[in-house]
């Protein structure tokens, strides 16, 4: 720990500026002509004193600029709190159950400063112990202190912070519900896009294209209803390189005319070099007439076609 000593710091402190504090300020000053370090992500946690000396002194992330509030769960004892380096900090402000502390400049890489309270009403052994340190990614805004790690105040809140973490799983898990819910049979069947006038082909073929043969056809089916059309599709990726479809085009064998593509949804397991999944390509509702052939293309995120299945017929 630097020792320059600690410093008592007496409720509603007025005391002239030191000749290091001023040192410090110009200190400060200078440095913000620097390029300003990056933002530090601003917490609020809590902590619970050390009961034993062999446990490790809590540590409080502060920064130039930044007002760190410590809350305590008891009363202070405003006119016995310690600070080393007193000098260097902008704001101490020692309240009735609060500390304020604001540093004027940036603690050093590995620096540590000390930091005691005595709490009120209570043995002159009972007291608080920490160590102000600067992270360069994070800084403590609001650290709520407990004087045991099994008070009644600490297992209230973090009773109070499971409660609230489990109504957020309990949310999330009803949002993911409903959202299977409503692509499932009964969904389908309730709003009438599945009935027995829905017609199922099943494709039998196909050639692969692409690079070194990217993707192996399986098997697959079309559907066709009076209001909806898709095509599904099982391909098995050749295990050396990750694939998953991005585009898609049906195309009419006779005419050449394209059938517009609505969606390209994949069960493929994204990034992975080797694995089966279905493909569904949703599609307009092509038009009715006997003997119809379609065939397929799947395409990558580059425009080449890995997979054509010719002869789909709806």
């Amino acid at each position: 720990m630097v020792s320059s000593g600690f410093a008592r710091v007496g409720a509603g402190e007025s005391a002239l500026l030191r000749p290091v504090a001023i040192l410090s300020l110009l200190l400060g000053v200078a440095a913000s002509a620097q390029p300003l370090p990056p933002d530090r992500e601003r917490q609020e946690r809590r902590v619970a004193l050390s009961s034993s000396p062999a446990e490790p002194v809590p540590e409080l992330r502060v920064a130039a600029g930044v007002l760190t509030s410590l809350v305590f769960d008891v009363p202070l004892d405003r006119g016995s709190v310690e600070l080393e380096g007193r000098e260097r900090f902008r704001l101490v402000d020692v309240g009735d159950r609060a500390l304020l502390l604001e540093p004027a400049v940036d603690l050093g890489p590995g620096e540590r400063l000390g930091l005691r309270v005595r709490f009120a009403s209570s043995a002159m052994q009972d007291r608080g112990v920490f160590v102000l340190v600067s992270h360069a990614a994070q800084v403590d805004t609001r650290v709520e202190v407990f004087r045991r790690k099994d008070s009644i105040e600490l297992l209230q809140a973090e009773l109070m912070d499971t409660r609230a973490q489990l109504k957020a799983q309990t949310e999330e898990n009803q949002k993911l519900r409903v959202l299977r819910d409503s692509g499932g049979p009964i969904e389908l069947i309730l709003s009438g896009a599945l009935d027995h006038r829905v017609r199922v082909n099943r494709i039998k073929r196909a050639m692969e294209r692409g690079h070194e043969g990217a993707l192996k056809f399986m098997n697959g089916a079309t559907f066709r209803a009076d209001t909806w059309a898709a095509i599904s599709v099982k391909v098995r990726t050749n295990g050396k390189r990750g694939w998953a479809p991005v585009s898609a085009r049906v195309v009419n064998s006779k005419s050449g005319v394209r059938l517009g593509v609505i969606g390209v949804r994949s069960a493929l397991p994204q990034g992975e070099p080797e694995g089966a999944g279905l493909v569904v390509i949703e599609t307009e509702v092509p038009p009715w007439l006997p003997g119809e052939l379609w065939h397929l293309e799947l395409l990558d995120s580059d425009g080449a076609v890995q997979v054509v299945v010719p002869g789909i017929a709806f």
